[in-house]
């Protein structure tokens, strides 16, 4: 018999010690705040929280762009078109990012936020440094706005402690642009633009001339998120609206009015997949609808091969008599009713066929027995008990004589040459 389990090895004790800890666990863990660093990353015009590009999307659409969302991979080739590649998370493949210049060189615009190393921002030779405080170009508001009374914090939640914003510097993979257009700027970071000290302003959001068209790069995606165009004082609203007026102006030519935000490498859209591909190739190539065809011949084959209507049931298996328990058996039943003759007969017609072979076994049991008796003249005693255990019942004490005769016919009979 087993010991007793001790008192705290008891499921009611452990269990309950359990949902304790488990409480605990729930009432100390911190709760998200749900702010604008824990939602919702990317810089999507899809995305109407603080850290989306909805509030761009609709300000573009209030001052006379025509925008729209692209969900496919397909760049358009009007040359009317600005295209804007906000920090996509999908990276543009360099095929991609060839089509998109391409377009651009032949007099498209381009609204490109760089997002670590990719291959749009290769082939731009450009990506982001260190940086501080950012604030607007010098004459960047000079179209003349009411002041909003400095940081404006109503209604914002605070992207930065300081309310500051702090943004990342733009740094150029050697020689800078030709004839820079400069939007914003961010101090404390050096200026790779020219011998400039620690300290000195540098760009983070700047323009310049690409083929017959334009480009704007923005060095950090927080400049034109929701939650930082919102803030009056920051003056980031003006500073996208004066990006985009740079981006559409062609000189004399009619200004570039449709924006298309590349929402497909935010996401969005019908994106590559296995399951895709593979029913692409199934239904949509000739080769893979024939493929399809043998497989659903193929299942429908084995349908017809292996119906199971009804479940399947193990085999009934019937254990049978050994040969040897099949004579201990008869043996039983011959004695029970005394079928002396019976046994007889049957032991005979056993010596007759294994000491016949080669000569005629029409002869009758007592022919062949005359026949033994003329060949083995010595054997007549033993024939005499033969005859008689077959005209007669004999004894079971006998039984055993008789057997011993048919033994010894068998045997000189068998060895007769």
């Amino acid at each position: 018999m087993s010991e007793p389990r001790p008192f705290y090895a008891r499921p009611g004790i452990v269990l309950s010690v359990l949902a304790a800890l488990v409480l605990a666990v729930a009432l100390v863990t911190p709760e998200d705040a749900g702010g604008p660093r824990t939602s919702d990353s990317r810089l999507s015009t899809n995305l109407a929280g603080p850290n989306g590009a909805r509030l761009l999307y609709e300000l573009s659409l209030a001052l006379g762009w025509k925008s729209e969302r692209r969900t496919e991979p397909d760049v358009p080739a009007d040359s009317n078109v600005i295209h804007a590649v906000l920090a996509p998370p999908l990276r543009l493949t360099a095929g991609e990012a060839h089509e998109l210049l391409e377009r651009v060189r032949a007099g498209a615009a381009l609204l490109f936020v760089v997002e670590g190393r990719d291959a749009l921002a290769d082939s731009l030779h450009v990506k982001w440094g260190d940086g501080d405080n950012y604030q607007p170009a010098a004459g960047i508001d000079a179209g003349g706005r009411a002041d909003c009374g400095g940081r404006d914090r109503s209604g914002a939640a605070p992207m930065w402690s300081d309310w500051q914003p702090h943004l990342y510097r733009l740094a150029w993979k050697g020689p800078a642009p030709a004839a820079l257009t400069v939007f914003a700027e961010v101090s404390g970071a050096t200026d790779n633009i020219g011998e400039g000290e620690p300290g000195n302003r540098a760009p983070a959001a700047a323009g310049f001339e690409y083929g017959r068209g334009r480009v704007v790069v923005v060095s950090d995606p927080d400049l034109l998120r929701t939650d930082v165009l919102r803030v009056c004082g920051w003056r980031t609203d003006v500073v996208a609206v004066r990006m985009l007026e740079f981006l559409s102006a062609r000189g004399s030519a009619t200004p570039r009015s449709r924006l298309v935000f590349d929402e497909y490498h935010q996401g969005f859209g019908s994106q590559a997949s296995t399951t895709r591909a593979i029913r692409t190739y199934l239904f949509t190539t000739a080769s893979g609808r024939a493929l399809t065809t043998l497989l659903l011949a193929a299942l429908a084959w084995l349908l017809v091969l292996a119906p199971r209507p009804l479940p399947p049931t193990d085999r009934t298996v019937i254990e049978r008599r050994s040969p040897l328990e099949h004579v201990a058996a008869l043996a039983t039943a011959y004695d029970q009713v005394g079928a002396t003759r019976t046994a007889v007969l049957r032991l005979l017609r056993g010596v007759r066929r294994r000491t016949q072979r080669g000569t005629s076994n029409n002869l009758s049991d007592t022919d062949f027995l005359d026949w033994a008796q003329e060949r083995k003249p010595a054997l007549a005693p033993d024939i005499v008990i033969i005859r008689q255990a077959l005209a007669q019942p004999v004894p079971r004490a006998k039984l055993a004589s008789v057997g011993e005769a048919l033994d010894r016919l068998e045997s000189s009979l068998a060895t007769h040459t």
